[in-house]
């Protein structure tokens, strides 16, 4: 019997594929490949583009827009209703949270206990601090992406701890695939001219954009950028503008990317900074590493899980020791970049074929008919 298998897909009904839908794509197009599914996608914007995963043209798509967006009814009333209606096989709820009413043998992804830990995307209150969790002893089986945040889910929630399955993303092929070659001339376009380092993180404080623009500014090279990806271009100018004078010119704010445009940025960096406080995962570390880019993280978290052999550890209060390994890498990479054979190898380890298959064996242990 072909599984039928819904996703709340919402982080495909967008702009821009990003984050989360940076983990449904391959995933879902690597499990298309290998078994026969029957995929549904239930999305809550009709009014923005859908991504399909490979391979999953002729599959149905739901887009529907649900008054009530305070009390979260899309994801609480009409999903699992409609899961119901369309008689899955199973349901997984992709983004942490999920209906507290499952109707369907039901799996959630939690990536990280951040919203509890900080209130970032999540605000304090009966949703995220009653519903949610009397949901997840609901849910059929919890999947994390990391043994931390397997760690902080049954900190917080011992009750979960046999539910709860730790299966560490893939890295995408094109980061594997990357050859050595000059930077593309549209990116040379952005005003990448120079050597660079390369941040990849966002604005909110735990991913620290502004103490890594007071960092670079203390490395004092003229002839080095810093390339910072990941920031809104609605943000763009007032980052700029709070810049000292001197040194707009050295900082470049790029665009969104998509992503085969990302290999070749990470490779031909000097150097890729992750100096976040916090990440359930850091797959900015990863894709890094993926292509022979060394990478500076901050020793916390889930960061531990992804040291390899072109990563350096960072205590992420040493200000002095980011500096000096800074120039350190610097001074060995500038004028030489090339990829680290090591660190790629190390990398591979990361599959979406070994991601997928053990996504598989978690849908078939909680749902009746999957094989």
């Amino acid at each position: 019997m072909v599984a039928r298998i819904g996703l709340d897909a919402r982080c495909l009904n967008t702009e821009f594929v990003r984050g989360i839908g940076e983990y449904m794509l391959p995933l879902v197009a690597r499990l298309n490949q290998d078994r026969a599914v029957d995929w549904v996608f239930y999305g809550h914007r009709p009014d923005l583009p859908f991504h399909r995963p490979t391979g999953c043209e002729a599959s149905k798509v739901l887009l529907r827009d649900v008054p009530g967006y305070r009390f979260n009814t899309w994801e609480q009333v009409a999903l699992p209703i409609q899961a119901a209606l369309d008689r899955l096989s199973l349901l997984h709820c992709t983004a942490t949270t999920l209906p507290w009413v499952q109707q369907v043998p039901t799996v959630v992804t939690i990536h990280d206990t951040i919203p509890w830990n900080t209130g970032e995307s999540i605000a304090p209150g009966f949703y995220r601090d009653r519903l949610l969790p009397s949901a997840f002893r609901r849910c059929a089986a919890i999947i994390t992406i990391s043994h931390h945040s397997k760690s902080d889910i049954i900190s917080r929630w011992p009750d979960l701890e046999s539910k709860v399955h730790v299966i560490h993303h893939g890295i995408n092929d094109l980061f594997l695939r990357q050859m050595p070659a000059r930077l593309p001339s549209y990116l040379q376009e952005l005003g990448i001219d120079k050597p660079y380092l390369l941040y990849f993180g966002g604005t909110t404080p735990r991913k620290r954009l502004d103490w890594t623009l007071d960092l670079f500014q203390s490395i004092g090279r003229n002839d080095v950028l810093l390339v910072v990806c990941g920031v809104s271009a609605t943000d763009h100018a007032t980052y700029r503008q709070n810049l000292p004078e001197s040194m707009r010119s050295h900082v470049v704010f790029t665009p969104f990317l998509a992503g085969e445009d990302m290999p070749s940025l990470y490779q031909n960096a000097l150097a890729v900074l992750y100096p976040t406080l916090y990440e359930g995962f850091g797959r900015p570390a990863l894709d890094a590493q993926a292509v022979g880019t060394p990478v500076l993280v901050s020793d916390v978290s889930s960061l531990r899980e992804l040291v390899g052999p072109t990563s350096v550890a960072l205590d992420p209060l040493d200000e002095r020791g980011w500096l000096d390994a800074c120039r350190a890498v610097i001074a060995r990479r500038i004028g030489a970049v090339a990829p680290d054979e090591a660190s790629r190898v190390w990398a591979r380890q990361f599959s979406w074929a070994a991601s997928a298959e053990a996504h598989w064996q978690v849908y078939r242990a909680v749902a009746p008919g999957i094989e």
